[in-house]
């Protein structure tokens, strides 16, 4: 078999008109171009309707391939024109290793396989010899192209967050799905809009319903205790259950205590000195000579102590099984915290109060921002390692890469392993 038979199978155009012509190898400017052509005579099928039609006249035209071991490599065709029928006029074919001049359809594949694997396209650019202008323009495309190819249809569970884009309070609205057991699906990213206020939540109601999700699909919607959010999801949502999530609540909570370690600090600066980290932290990560420390200033006088006692068991009742047990310990926990006279925890269980109808559909539902937010950190892992990003468009982009895990219509770019490949 002679190299040109080698390199026609190497580029998987067997079986089509297509033949290589000749191979040259520069070896002084690190270059190998492969040329292809196809015999005289030969007639390509019509894109509308299959029908063989003759050669109306050729263009040159030139991609990138993935590297020949060291070398750069190009392709090189003169591609042909066919009649498109009356309503498209003269068309250019459609060659099977490349959707358009620039790239083959290998050489994007590994594009959007370096930036998958947490390459930010500066580096992916560095790695294949290309500009990431270049390399943006192809992960726009397919990522737009795949999202549009999303299956939305069995969406019934939504969770809202929102992420920061820079400092300045600058942030974008992020929709996800939850893991869908039944679908083996684990979470995703849905859409993403800047700013975080009601209409952000408008818009992604607008586009479940133009990819045929309508309002009342959406079963139950997780989300913080934002006015703006509660608001967007009762007017896009109506008939959803608005779940508050646990996470944020604890966290206010959370931060109630650690403001009344401050206030109190001032007073008693020999009892709560670098003791911060004890409040915040978990019991499970405490050592055992910081369990202890935090028990005995519990058993004190101190509001610090008590305001904790109020979060540890908050915390303890939200993790119990019974949905009414749950709620009457709730109930219970309110009035304790009312009759506390710690001002900042009263602040928290009345802001709860208001709440509440939010806060026992998560007992009911246990549905969370947990996964959200671990996406959340991804985003922001793959936002700061490009230095952040010029515009939202930029942005959203790698969201929906990162996140959405979409589905790339390309060819693998790298040979199946013998051991994997069953």
């Amino acid at each position: 078999m002679d190299e040109k038979a080698i390199f026609g199978l190497a580029l998987g155009i067997d079986g089509t008109p297509w033949r290589v012509t000749e191979v040259k190898l520069d070896l002084s400017a690190g270059v190998l171009d492969i040329y292809l052509d196809f015999p005289p005579g030969t007639r390509f099928g019509r894109p509308s309707d299959g029908t063989l039609c003759p050669v109306y006249d050729t263009a040159e035209k030139t991609w990138r391939h993935l590297n020949f071991f060291q070398y750069e490599c190009h392709l090189h065709a003169w591609v042909p024109r066919i009649d498109g029928g009356e309503s498209e006029g003269i068309k250019t074919v459609e060659v099977p290793w490349a959707r358009r001049p620039g790239f083959t359809l290998l050489m994007e594949a590994m594009m959007m396989l370096l930036c998958q694997t947490g390459m930010t396209v500066a580096e992916a650019g560095r790695v294949v010899g290309e500009t990431a202008h270049r390399l943006w323009r192809v992960l726009f495309y397919h990522v737009d192209k795949a999202h549009r190819a999303l299956d939305v249809s069995t969406v019934t569970q939504l969770t809202v967050d929102e992420t920061s884009v820079r400092r300045g309070h600058e942030y974008v609205t992020v929709v996800c799905e939850p893991a869908n057991r039944a679908a083996r699906r684990p979470t995703r990213v849905l859409y993403v809009t800047p700013g975080k206020d009601a209409a952000a939540v408008e818009q992604a109601g607008e586009f479940l319903a133009q990819r045929g999700v309508p309002p009342e699909q959406i079963q139950e919607v997780c989300a913080d205790m934002s006015p703006a959010y509660e608001k967007g999801i009762q007017k896009s949502f109506p008939d959803a259950q608005l779940v508050f999530d646990f996470f944020h609540v604890v966290q206010l909570l959370t931060v109630a205590v650690d403001t009344v370690r401050r206030r109190e600090s001032a007073d008693f600066p020999e009892l709560l000195k670098g003791t911060r980290y004890l409040w915040l932290k978990n019991q499970e990560n405490l050592t055992p000579e910081q369990q202890e420390q935090r028990r005995q200033l519990c058993r004190s006088k101190l509001a610090t102590g008590k305001a904790h006692c109020h979060l540890a068991a908050f915390q303890d009742l939200l993790k119990a099984r019974e949905v009414d047990e749950a709620v009457a310990g709730l109930k219970w926990w309110y009035n304790w915290v009312c009759h506390s006279r710690i001002p900042e925890m009263i602040k928290v269980a009345k802001s709860i109060k208001t709440h509440w109808d939010g806060i026992v559909a998560y007992l009911k539902t246990r549905l969370t921002n947990a996964a959200a937010e671990a996406l959340n950190g991804i985003i922001q892992t793959a936002k700061r390692k490009s230095r952040g990003f010029r515009n939202f468009e930029y942005f959203r982009a790698v969201i929906y890469l990162v996140g959405s895990k979409l589905k790339f219509d390309l060819p693998s770019p790298i040979p199946p392993h013998p051991l994997t490949s069953s």
